[in-house]
């Protein structure tokens, strides 16, 4: 496994595994952190020799983690699994912002889609929910794998609103669900708690 050269997270359209790259970078630089169940998540550059997968043509390989890895526990585990969710914030920023670029651009009858109360009021309801999880303090909200696993399965479900909101739009090759579907996956990888009132 070769780790990609750190780069930053924060660079509009960037693909995400390339953003999930970066994240290994920061959190345990020249290694690659291992989930819990010692699988390790990073793209295609940074795992070019990993089997191919589902996965593979959004540009995210799985391999075993080797004696290399940062594994998953201790101040590295918990600096990535932090940032992951920071990146997930950050990803739905982005996604709630071509929302409403794109039905802003899409009429029905003599009125824009945003303009319509229904879908108005559903994209008020995520804009808030996302809002509220921001308001959390960092400390509450990162205070143990349960917590970052309850605050993951929220912005799963934020990110699921948007892309019924944006219909098949979402799914074009500049549509944001590609991207959505990986940090999903890589939150259930890494992030999940493993007790049974993780859900709860």
């Amino acid at each position: 496994m070769k780790p990609a050269p750190p780069a930053s997270p924060q660079a509009a359209g960037t693909p995400y595994p390339l953003v999930l790259d970066a994240l290994h970078g920061r959190a345990a630089p020249g290694r690659l952190v291992a989930s819990p169940t010692g699988h390790v998540l990073a793209s295609t550059v940074a795992l070019p020799d990993a089997p191919a997968g589902p996965l593979t043509r959004f540009g995210l390989a799985v391999a075993e983690a080797t004696p290399e890895s940062a594994f998953g526990e201790g101040p590295a585990a918990d600096r990535f699994a932090v940032a992951l969710l920071a990146a997930h914030r950050e990803l739905l920023d982005a996604t709630l912002t071509h929302t409403l670029r794109h039905l802003e651009g899409r009429t029905s009858g003599d009125t824009t889609l945003l303009a319509k109360q229904l879908v108005a009021g559903q994209l008020a309801d995520i804009a808030l929910r996302l809002a509220e999880d921001t308001a959390v303090p960092e400390a509450r909200r990162h205070a143990d794998r349960n917590a970052r696993w309850r605050c993951h399965l929220r912005l799963v479900d934020i990110g699921r609103d948007l892309l019924r909101l944006l219909g098949a739009s979402g799914f074009l090759a500049d549509g944001p669900a590609g991207d959505l579907h990986l940090a999903e996956v890589v939150g259930n990888v890494y992030l999940h708690a493993d007790t049974e009132d993780a859900d709860e």
